[in-house]
């Protein structure tokens, strides 16, 4: 913990007196909004691809009346801010009320208690903007609304509030952090049409609160010990530190022989807290790189490498990381890592970052291939952060509550390796995975399976069960969907916009100690 505490004084004392380029003026143009103002300049400050947006350069304005006419064009501060992306940008995100995003990435939501995605028939979707979706559930929350309605994992629904679920659609109709009435449907595989609705259930909606850490288990089989642990968000919180510590502690004291990491729904958050899982499972030392944390062109060489961690990093009362406790690591020489087409970014991380050490089996689906870091900025003074949990940090403005999250950075690991094209499993395709049973590409949307609704983390469940053959080296024991006859089914990949379809999205998220000294001006 020497290391992150040097670090952030270090932050304090280079930061202080930090500036913008463009402030305010004295001329009769009219001023833009303070919004506008704060995202040009956040922008200017810390975006990745700064050094290539024509409208972001140091010197693309002659004075401060070209500088508010162009501000002026644009409708509003979200306007602007997708205006200024680069067009390899599938990742940055405007926020409309940082209360509640910071709440969110705590694990706290005003939300129906479940996790989702959207299936269509393989071909049936293509660009077809009518075309037909299917919304199943991947995991449901305990004690929340989807709870108490009786919902559970892999049931179907075909409709929300009487809408049919289209292209077109899904990613807007269970936005909205109400009440939804949810048309559940079956599979019957001897009707006209496969999905057959049922009744409407109605699900209510309130704050709901979830632990990252979903399911752990040992399972015993043929005298092998594995540990399965499906982990869902990387949260900084430290009761979730300790909780995750508690977990690693728990499969140390079992001895298990082998690691299941279930990271299939798991979309990102805090890059610290993928070192601390990534350290947990290897048990590298302090000194041992994770990864590299490269930044623009006007803060290249404040780029830093980033360690794996021989203590836990836990918060104190003004939310800095100086306290921690002991790690209980598991030094395993390899690991069974289980993704899909929504494993992203610091999900990634942890796969990038271990590679180099020991032996990552992928099992699963193609990921999603986020390398990138982002960072919450603020209107307030440069650099644009703010330590909520820290009272002695100034307040954002208080005029409004708009927030930015840019890229900032681009992560590799210590052999300066990054992950744009994600991460596929053994048998992966352009168009799916192949049928051989015995590789490491599983898709679990199948007929077969969402009839049969196996148990998370149960030796029945298609991807753990490859992982317990691979282990056990025994060829795989499950069929796949060309050998039932039943139609193949795909999930709807998303990339932009999927942190509205999901509660902590996909982002990967810097600690202020991360950061790399500004440069002033």
């Amino acid at each position: 913990m020497k290391k992150l505490r040097l670090i952030w004084i270090a932050f304090i004392i280079v930061f202080i007196g930090g500036c913008e380029l463009f402030t305010g003026s004295d001329s009769e143009v009219e001023e833009p909004s303070d919004k506008k103002k704060f995202v040009w300049n956040a922008m200017n400050y810390w975006y990745y691809w700064q050094g290539e947006v024509r409208d972001l350069g140091d010197d693309r304005f002659k004075n401060e009346d070209e500088f508010y006419n162009y501000l002026n064009a644009f409708e509003d501060a979200e306007e602007l801010f997708f205006g200024l992306q680069h067009p390899d940008d599938d990742f940055s995100f405007f926020i409309d009320d940082y209360e509640e995003y910071n709440r969110e990435q705590d694990g706290v939501q005003a939300a129906l208690g479940i996790n989702y995605g959207f299936i269509c028939k393989e071909g049936g979707c293509n660009e077809d903007s009518q075309a037909e979706l299917v919304g199943y559930i991947r995991y449901v929350i305990s004690g929340t609304p989807a709870d108490e309605a009786g919902l559970e994992r892999l049931d179907l629904f075909t409709k929300v509030d009487g809408n049919t679920i289209r292209m077109n659609n899904f990613n807007e109709l269970l936005a909205s952090n109400t009440a939804h009435d949810l048309t559940m449907a079956r599979i019957d595989t001897t009707a006209s049409q496969l999905f057959v609705e049922e009744e409407t259930v109605t699900v209510s909606s309130r704050e709901v609160k979830e632990d990252p850490v979903f399911k752990t288990e040992v399972i015993d089989t043929a005298g092998v010990k594995i540990g399965y642990l499906m982990y869902n968000f990387f949260s900084d919180s430290s009761a979730y530190h300790k909780r995750l510590n508690e977990e690693f502690d728990n499969f140390r004291s079992q001895g298990i022989d082998e690691m299941v990491l279930d990271l299939r729904y798991n979309g990102g958050g805090s890059v610290l807290t993928s070192q601390l899982l990534a350290s947990l499972i290897s048990g590298n030392s302090s000194s041992d790189k994770y990864a590299e944390l490269d930044y623009n062109e006007k803060r290249s060489s404040n780029s830093r490498d980033l360690f794996f961690l021989d203590e836990v990093p836990l918060k104190n009362e003004e939310g800095q990381f100086e306290n921690s406790e002991p790690i209980n690591s598991l030094s395993l020489p390899s690991i069974y890592i289980l993704t899909s087409n929504g494993t992203a970014s610091a999900s990634e991380a942890v796969i990038n970052g271990l590679d180099p050490y020991i032996d990552v089996t992928i099992i699963g689906l193609k990921t999603v291939g986020k390398d990138e870091g982002s960072l919450t900025l603020y209107d307030k003074e440069a650099p644009y952060t703010w330590n909520k949990d820290d009272s002695g940090d100034s307040s954002p403005n208080p005029d409004h509550k708009k927030a930015i999250q840019p890229i900032v950075t681009k992560i590799v690991n210590s052999q300066g390796q990054d992950y744009p094209d994600g991460f596929e499993p053994d048998g992966y395709t352009p168009n799916g995975c192949a049928d051989d049973p015995n590789d490491n590409c599983v898709n679990e949307i199948t007929v077969e399976n969402l009839m049969a609704k196996p148990v998370l983390g149960s030796p029945d469940e298609p991807l753990v069960s490859r992982a317990i053959d691979i282990i056990l080296g025994q060829t795989s024991k499950q069929k796949r969907t060309p050998e039932m006859g039943f139609p193949k089914l795909r999930e709807i990949e998303v990339k932009n916009g999927i942190q509205d379809l999901r509660p902590h999205g996909n982002g990967m998220y810097l600690e202020p100690f991360m950061m790399p000294p500004g440069d002033k001006r």
